[in-house]
């Protein structure tokens, strides 16, 4: 799939709240239970439409949330979008379980012998500088 592809198929996405589907044998896509029996082949699976363009995402290589925030952000820089700041994006807290605290602080003693900044860093990874700062203060 391509690109292209990708926006053709889910250009309306966000304009709907149906994101269940059925799919019948032959590859149909039919968004009611009643058009699937009077039109489609058995049998009939129900899908989800989000975790189809999450599939398809990861046949265009985007295999993450975070892959696909820094895609858009990559594009953002080359089109020189005009788009909203990161502070106008309500974010939810986010929580670490020790092993990716262990990791992400393993990365950045690797990052700062590099010559990397805490907040370079923080931007890479996703962790707020602050967050940050205390797990170094706290290591």
């Amino acid at each position: 799939m391509t690109i292209q592809e990708f926006l053709n198929k889910y250009a309306d996405l966000s304009k709907t709240d149906a994101v269940v589907y059925m799919e019948d044998a032959e590859g149909n896509v039919f968004h009611s239970i009643d058009d699937a029996h009077k039109k489609g082949t058995h049998p009939f699976v129900t899908k989800n439409i989000k975790d189809t363009a999450l599939e398809d995402l990861g046949e265009l290589g985007i295999q993450s949330k975070t892959e696909a925030s820094k895609f858009v952000d990559l594009l953002q820089f080359i089109y020189g979008a005009e788009g909203k700041s990161d502070k106008s994006i309500p974010r939810g807290r986010r929580s670490y379980s020790s092993q990716e605290k262990a990791a992400i602080l393993k990365a950045w003693k690797k990052a700062e012998a590099e010559g990397k900044t805490k907040a370079d860093f923080s931007k890479e990874t996703g962790v707020t500088y602050q967050t940050l700062f205390k797990w170094i203060k706290e290591a």
